[in-house]
């Protein structure tokens, strides 16, 4: 590596204050909201005042803030509605296959809104929520002659809700969810069960309502009114693409046909918001240039044990470019710690944003997937970092950043 090892820790120095910072002076950061904007504005300020990027600026975007967990709300209301709807169909022979119908619905309903939001992260409910504006800053420094490469290092700004049952314990939120999941479909079959044979029967009754407190337990699946310090998710991955420029810098190095470019995302916890208005933006750009380009997400830089190269992500439903993994596997052993592979099994990161975009991504993270205590609740502090993890973090994106201007990504 050209980086001193001096110049890496002043960089890991410098990232772990700069974090400390924002979450005590600026504070939670909701995404869409004046403190995401005022961290980014911050962080633009420092890498053009200390000259670590050649020019940087916050691109816009507008956001529905409440979409990706505010589903939460709207299908614990749905299927309070649908499981009452079978109360009805009991009492009021009448109205039974209408009752069963309108149950029908509306689990399908929710099924379709909880997979189009939380599994596939599309704005589906978000044409229905209120709207603000959030942004990228998205900075660059240029090769010293023509750009024939650019790898991009990114790092999500915003902090998310609270989760209120992952604070109480993380198997409570886990059996909530497939408490809901397995009521939902029980009900469906048992409408249908009772069309086919005519009559409404008690012990269906007693089945469907064991399930409503679940339900009512999703609707408190997140706080809108906590948003949690956000050090580890994601400030560490911010910091650390922000010390790649700083190290480069501040090192004299300036690759000569590599351009090292960041893209410190807003509204990744309003469901990859930011990236997928990034790409959007710039991927016709990209595709269209003789430029190869590859995306590098870095996330929560925390669990030493759990530091992996994900190459699957949103769910595990999709895969990252095997080339952009090779490159992490190359520069992740040429640090001394060759990582595993993962996949992000519940939930996304920005680089799913980016690979869905059809542009060549992978993500590095470091976090338990059991999941971590901290994890979206108010221990994400910035007294509980992983100095270890984040210089490893620094350690490989540098490597991959030098192993690329001279190599490119494998196919």
């Amino acid at each position: 590596m050209r980086v001193s090892q001096k110049i890496r820790d002043d960089a890991v120095d410098y990232s772990l204050g700069a974090i400390k910072y924002i979450c005590e002076e600026i504070g939670p950061r909701e995404s869409g909201m004046p403190n995401e904007r005022k961290a980014q504005e911050w962080l633009k300020s420092q890498l053009l005042d200390n000259q670590w990027a050649d020019e940087a600026e916050i691109e816009d975007f507008t956001v529905s803030r409440h979409g990706l967990v505010g589903f939460t709300k709207i299908v614990s209301v749905l299927l309070v509605i649908a499981a009452a709807m079978q109360f009805v169909a009991l009492l009021v022979a009448e109205a039974a296959l209408a009752c069963h119908i309108v149950t029908v619905v509306l689990a399908a309903i929710s099924l379709l809104i909880t997979i189009m939001e939380f599994l596939l992260y599309k704005p589906f409910i978000d044409p229905l929520l209120p709207k603000t504006t959030s942004g990228n800053v998205y900075a660059k420094y240029k090769s010293s002659g023509e750009t024939r490469r650019r790898i991009v290092f990114s790092g999500h700004c915003d902090s998310a809700y609270e989760w209120t049952l992952m604070k109480i314990k993380p198997a409570f939120m886990i059996v909530t969810i497939v408490f809901c999941v397995v009521g939902v479909l029980a009900s469906v079959a048992l409408c249908i069960l009772n069309i086919v044979r005519g009559e409404m029967s008690w012990w269906s009754l007693l089945v469907t309502s064991l399930f409503i407190p679940f339900y009512i337990l999703l609707f408190f699946f997140c706080n809108f009114k906590v948003v949690v310090p956000g050090a580890n998710d994601n400030l560490t991955g911010v910091l650390a693409s922000v010390a790649v420029l700083k190290c480069l810098k501040e090192s004299g190095i300036r690759f000569e046909h590599t351009e090292v470019d960041l893209v410190l995302t807003g509204s990744e916890e309003a469901g990859l918001r930011g990236a997928f208005a990034w790409a959007k933006k710039h991927r016709d750009e990209i595709l269209s240039s003789d430029v190869e380009t590859v995306f590098i997400g870095l996330e929560t830089l925390r669990d030493w044990d759990y530091l992996n190269i994900y190459n699957r992500d949103l769910t595990g439903t999709i895969a990252h470019d095997a080339g952009a993994v090779k490159l992490l596997d190359k520069a992740s052993a040429a640090c001394g710690r060759p990582l595993k592979h993962f996949s992000v099994f519940f939930g996304a990161s920005d680089a799913a944003a980016i690979t869905k975009s059809g542009l060549r991504a992978t993500c590095l993270a470091g976090m338990d997937p059991t999941p971590a205590d901290y994890y979206h609740n108010v221990k994400d502090t910035a007294d509980n970092m992983d100095r270890k993890t984040f210089s490893l973090g620094v350690d490989i994106a540098i490597e991959a950043a030098e192993i690329f201007d001279r190599e490119g990504a494998p196919e």
